[in-house]
């Protein structure tokens, strides 16, 4: 799936895939052919049960305030938190290393939708250090934010999906890949490209409430 968010934000499309369903391949692809930093991403709801926090607010409280939150030219917050590697990789940064990395975060999420919370933290302290090479999103909702973050996580939800999903910015060489480029390349996967606005107007019509957001529900 590709997903463009909007002309007057960062007009720009991400290659988006569904987390438990990611393999080398998949990270390959990311790598490959849209180039951007491949990133996992879950709803805030679920990584403040892990204990998680946005990166800025972080690097606040240890000092780092002149440098931290400062927001860039499409003007939305930072959605970082912690960068990470499962324990079972072997540099971090090999396809199979990130495919593993973001299927295990897929895991720790799920337990987490599925009400088994202390079970999610267990893992996620026993099975993950940092710094690694999967940067962890944390998506803000759509009411507060519409960025390919929380535009892939609501799609996921219409979809009847856990909201665990892996993003990258798909580029071009000094820049981001045109819509148009952009749509012959989804064409080339067998896929499509998604305007962010018809992700807005199919939540709103869901009544912005699609299942799974919140601890314990599937």
């Amino acid at each position: 799936m590709f997903i463009h968010d909007s002309e007057s934000r960062e007009n720009e499309v991400d290659m988006v895939f569904y987390a438990p369903m990611v393999t080398a391949g998949s990270v390959a692809a990311m790598r490959r052919d849209a180039g951007g930093l491949i990133c996992y991403a879950m709803p805030r709801e679920v990584g403040e049960q892990l204990g998680l926090r946005y990166m800025d607010e972080i690097l606040r409280d240890v000092g780092y305030g002149p440098i931290a939150g400062r927001v860039l030219r499409y003007g939305d917050p930072p959605n970082f938190s912690l960068w990470v590697n499962h324990v079972g990789v072997a540099t971090g940064i090999r396809d199979e290393d990130r495919a593993l990395t973001i299927r295990e975060l897929d895991r720790v999420a799920s337990l987490v939708l599925g009400g088994r919370v202390g079970d999610a933290r267990e893992a996620f302290y026993r099975e993950f250090t940092s710094p690694g090479h999967v940067p962890i999103l944390l998506g803000r909702g759509l009411s507060r934010r519409r960025g390919h973050t929380e535009l892939s996580l609501a799609l996921a939800e219409l979809a009847g999906l856990r909201p665990s999903i892996v993003v990258a910015e798909v580029l071009s060489d000094g820049g981001a890949m045109s819509v148009g480029d952009a749509e012959r390349l989804a064409r080339v996967y067998g896929s499509i490209l998604i305007e962010g606005d018809e992700i807005v107007s199919m939540w709103d019509r869901a009544g912005g409430a699609a299942a799974g957001t919140t601890p314990g529900s599937a």
